[in-house]
């Protein structure tokens, strides 16, 4: 069935098709929210509520662009307003202050993990150590293969501004992967 189809089903009381919805794009909505707010709890929350918004928008959704998209941009605008009132609320404290370290907990047994996980575990860890917003577009771009036309719908940014921010998130990944290795190799040579 496709998502048109989904829609009309639910705007004519069909809730069940929603929950089709909800577990077809309720991973990537976390992941989203997750990179935005890099807490878990927050993240949930912020998932929910954008169901919620996209169940009470639906009857206005236009079909212009995937479903997919519109959603995800909901679930976007949602992050960036939890997150933007928990800066303003913590105004005094200041992240900077202490340098980013790599922990020995952090980096232990790395060829073990590559050994134990898929590369999907090692790309998330990755992803955690570079700015949320790259790594949401790198998530966005490479994870769910989303084209730029769809991420500029998604976070509003320019689709030049996503190149660049592209560009410099493969850039500050590879360089953070290449420091947990090289890390790693140290502690066991």
């Amino acid at each position: 069935m496709d998502e048109q189809t989904w829609i009309e089903k639910i705007l004519t009381g069909d809730t069940q098709c929603f929950s089709c919805f909800v577990a077809k794009y309720r991973v990537m909505a976390f992941n989203i929210a997750y990179r935005i707010l890099e807490n878990r709890e927050e993240a949930e929350e912020a998932v929910q509520d954008s169901f919620v918004r996209a169940y009470r928008a639906l009857p206005d959704f236009q079909f212009g662009s995937k479903f997919s998209t519109w959603f995800y941009r909901i679930v976007y605008n949602t992050s960036s307003l939890t997150a933007q009132r928990r800066q303003s609320s913590s105004a005094g404290y200041n992240d900077d202050a202490c340098p980013e370290q790599i922990t020995n907990d952090e980096t232990d047994n790395a060829l073990a993990v590559l050994e134990r996980e898929d590369r999907k575990e090692i790309v998330r860890i990755v992803l955690q150590k570079i700015p949320p917003d790259e790594a949401l577009l790198l998530t966005l771009y490479y994870l769910e293969e989303s084209s730029i036309e769809d991420i500029h719908q998604i976070t509003g940014l320019t689709p030049s501004n996503i190149k660049v921010k592209l560009f410099r998130g493969r850039k500050r990944f590879y360089e953070k992967l290449k420091s947990i290795m090289k890390h790693e190799i140290h502690s066991i040579v």
